[in-house]
């Protein structure tokens, strides 16, 4: 496989969170680490588009304080398609301190899935940025190593061979050139600094008010769960 046929088997789609929206940040990073996540929502339809417009038109989950917490990442994954939500070297809040260094991406896993499928794809997706960004294999993590949350919850006891799955398929793909679809030459210029500081991230619930990882993935699943279609 080339780095255009890999690039052709994602089915990417550009859906990308509004400039300005309080889960977009705007910070641009150099992303050193990719950071593996899974939805943790299993009802039928929360699929890369009910993820996508939560991402686009929500961007946070409520508190049982009643706080909003942001949230984004930059591509999501079933078993159909790739959807891209940021620039890879925008910041997302979605790793604690790995937000500032990794490119978050979140597998789907709701009831219908063919999740073999939505696997693979995700591999050939890191594939891609791994060699695009010149990534190395030891640099790509699971959520688990930033926070110590069980995620990705359906890849933790396999992570070592998705991540050589990746490997693999990079080591294939040698003389190519990035394409305009999946990473843009602007993404790696310094994007104009926000007029203000209006960015609001999340980097942990604090401890006047810990929660745990299934109740995070609770309050995310019944916001995304909105969006299901």
């Amino acid at each position: 496989m080339n780095r255009q046929e890999l690039g052709q088997s994602l089915n990417l789609k550009i859906e990308m969170i509004p400039e300005g929206a309080s889960n977009r940040s705007g910070r641009t990073i150099t992303p050193q680490y990719i950071t593996i996540h899974n939805t943790s929502n299993d009802r039928a339809g929360a699929d890369a588009n009910a993820h996508s417009r939560f991402v686009r038109e929500k961007g946070c989950y409520v508190l049982p304080s009643g706080k909003q917490n942001f949230v984004s990442w930059h591509f999501t994954v079933d078993d159909k398609c790739v959807i891209k939500h940021l620039p890879v070297n925008e910041r997302a809040i979605h790793a604690g301190a790995g937000n500032a260094v990794s490119i978050g991406i979140e597998i789907c896993m709701h009831k219908g899935i063919d999740q073999a499928a939505a696997n693979a794809r995700a591999e050939r997706l890191v594939a891609a940025l791994m060699h695009d960004l010149n990534i190395a294999p030891a640099n790509v993590r699971p959520h688990k190593a930033w926070t110590g949350k069980a995620c990705p919850v359906l890849l933790l006891s396999t992570f070592d061979g998705f991540v050589r799955n990746s490997d693999r398929m990079c080591r294939e793909v040698r003389a190519y050139v990035v394409p305009e679809s999946l990473l843009s030459a602007r993404e790696f210029e310094a994007p104009e600094p926000p007029a203000e500081d209006v960015v609001l991230e999340s980097l942990g619930v604090g401890p006047e008010e810990e929660i745990s990882h299934d109740e995070e993935h609770e309050l995310i699943a019944e916001a995304v769960n909105a969006f299901v279609q």
